[in-house]
């Protein structure tokens, strides 16, 4: 075994800020969080190069006495822990004593600082961890730290990092949550010279969500404000068609201090349940306020995971919270109509058939009233079919195949719950899933045109403009190509914007938006799985949304003609939709005499 030494303190250092300063985003969040305990009311940072080449917070803070300046780069010197006791009750961002030390480890800072008990500021370079003489400045209340050449003298830490407009993404991002996190601080992001978001700090969190996300967002949110047994949550929920098909869009914070927590942000989804499809994850930004002492944030050199003493507790209290958003928002719920299409409230139950059949759906039925939140946890959530309320005619949803003489003659006796068109055929009855089975329909005619390089855009009349986060336009910009590929032409329309020209499906502007938006997430994924996996599951959301809905009433025409489409899947093998679920299943008369005891 070889020699134990105590590492150089420059090692030492260099290692801490791979902990600490693992890429330009989180540099950013950690000067941000610095002139957040400053009570900065107003934060600027601007960007280049993603960050790697330069990167600058400005901030109208306390700032920093001249006689500490030196002092705050040491490793470990903090003014926020005094006593060990001081650990258990943190109610800073900061407190660790790393952050600026780790920086000027793998950087050249600069900081200018003035305290608002003196007239004169103070100005000082440190290189690599080795400070200049500081010097007198001239320069307004507050801090400006700018960092320069990160990780220039580590290449092997340059390797890990992704190309400039991904890392940009990521300060976007990250910076974006702080916001959301403080909306009484006005925030505003620079990225190579153009301003990409700026909120006013007037504490509307629903005016920083506007100005981070867009206005689709904004439009959409519902008021999270709940509090008992001392936890107070309290923010926004998304209503169900924010949904989207990852968690990027969901944000918790503990005491304003911006969290990852897979069980939370489970809980917070379980109150979604039968309100979205499965594979969707609704948008949030929720903000659990706690006595400190029943957090512990010293659990991560990044603070961005914690222990909370009462889990169970707050568990509870979230799905609570949440659940009581979504109920207050379906009681006060107004119908929007969107040219050209009618959005209408959906067609309720009808009292004419309300035949009970658990045996035709696959699976045991479930009992969801009285389950704990750890069973929530842990359940699979039943797949439901999203509710879209689009007037439609036979035209803009059918194409009409070439009539064929089927072998077995058929009759379609009609449609029952608005979903599902009754057939009888010889001797047996035939439930077909409409929206399942038309879906499939086009998901086979759209690989078709695709693998046979087919156009199957749609000119719209009235271009739609959309506004996109900062991350997803830096996806948007390096996949136009691809996007245009599967029906998509659209370009940019301002900073935070994009205006769509043509689709590949005809349909109303909100699910068009949609649709964009769910093949902009899946760019943002990458490419995981192979380039086939990816083409066709960007065809599958083009063919889910073009799809005929359920509660979706049918006409005579409508329902003969998803007959002959569903029999024509079945014959060339294709008895499910892409997502795996059966397209039609059927009983025989002998089932039927068998329920009536007619036979044993």
């Amino acid at each position: 075994m070889a020699d134990i030494k105590v590492l150089p303190q420059n090692i030492a250092d260099k290692i801490a800020a791979g902990e600490v300063a693992e890429r330009p985003s989180a540099v950013v969040k950690e000067l941000v969080e610095n002139s957040i305990d400053a009570k900065a009311t107003s934060i600027e940072v601007e960007i280049e190069k993603g960050g790697i080449k330069y990167i600058r917070v400005t901030d109208n803070g306390c700032g920093i006495k001249k006689d500490q300046v030196e002092t705050a780069f040491m490793r470990h010197a903090t003014s926020k822990l005094r006593e060990i006791e001081d650990l258990y009750s943190i109610g800073t961002m900061g407190f660790r004593g790393e952050a600026l030390s780790s920086i000027c480890a793998v950087s050249n800072v600069r900081i200018i600082t003035r305290n608002e008990d003196e007239e004169e500021g103070t100005v000082m370079e440190i290189s690599r961890g080795i400070p200049s003489p500081k010097e007198e400045i001239a320069c307004n209340r507050g801090t400006i730290m700018e960092i320069s050449d990160l990780f220039e003298n580590i290449p092997a830490r340059m390797k890990f990092l992704k190309k400039d407009s991904t890392e940009a993404g990521y300060v976007a991002d990250i910076l974006g949550r702080i916001a959301m996190a403080n909306p009484t601080i006005a925030f505003k992001y620079i990225c190579d010279g153009a301003e990409i978001f700026s909120t006013s700090g007037d504490g509307n969190l629903k005016n920083v969500i506007l100005n981070v996300y867009g206005l689709d967002y904004a439009k959409g949110l519902l008021e999270v404000d709940y509090e008992k047994d001392g936890v107070h949550i309290f923010g926004v929920c998304g209503k169900s068609d924010l949904a989207r098909g990852n968690r990027t869009r969901q944000t918790l914070f503990v005491n304003g201090r911006y969290i990852k927590n897979h069980v939370i942000a489970k809980v917070a989804e379980e109150a979604y349940r039968n309100s979205i499809m499965v594979g969707k994850f609704p948008f949030f930004v929720l903000n659990i306020n706690l006595s400190p002492a029943q957090v512990d944030v010293n659990v991560h050199p990044a603070k961005t995971e914690i222990k909370i003493a009462d889990e169970k507790k707050v568990y509870d209290i979230v799905y609570s919270a949440v659940s009581q958003a979504l109920s207050m928002g379906v009681k006060e719920q107004v119908q929007e109509k969107t040219s050209p299409y009618e959005y209408k409230e959906a067609p309720k139950e009808s009292s004419q058939f309300k035949m009970r059949l658990p045996f035709f759906t696959g699976s045991k039925k479930e009992e969801v009233d009285t389950k704990t939140i750890e069973q929530f946890i842990e359940l699979t959530t039943p797949k439901k079919e999203e509710n879209v309320f689009k007037e439609e005619t036979a035209e803009d949803v059918f194409e009409f195949i070439e009539e064929k003489e089927e072998e077995i003659p058929y009759s379609v006796i009609g449609q029952i719950f608005d979903t599902y068109v009754l057939i009888q055929r010889g001797e047996e009855v035939i439930f077909i899933d409409q929206h399942a089975a038309h879906e499939r329909f086009r998901f086979e005619k759209l690989l078709s045109d695709y693998k046979e390089k087919k156009s199957f855009s749609q000119m719209l009349l009235v271009p739609i403009v959309m506004n996109l986060s900062p991350s997803e336009m830096e996806t948007f910009k390096e996949n136009q190509r691809v996007l245009m590929d599967f029906g998509f032409e659209a370009e940019e329309f301002g900073n935070d914007g994009i205006i769509i020209r043509q689709t590949p499906i005809l349909s109303g502007d909100e699910e068009i938006k949609g649709l964009m938006s769910e093949m902009i997430e899946a760019l943002e994924k990458g490419f995981k799985n192979s380039l086939w996996d990816f083409e066709e599951k960007m065809i599958d959301m083009i063919s889910c949304k073009y799809a005929i809905k359920a509660n979706k009433k049918l006409s005579s025409q409508e329902m003969e003609d998803i007959a002959k489409k569903t029999f024509e899947l079945m014959k060339n093998g294709k008895g499910s939709c892409p997502h795996g679920r059966p397209i039609a299943v059927s009983l025989s008369k002998q089932d039927f005499e068998k329920m009536f005891k007619r036979i044993v």
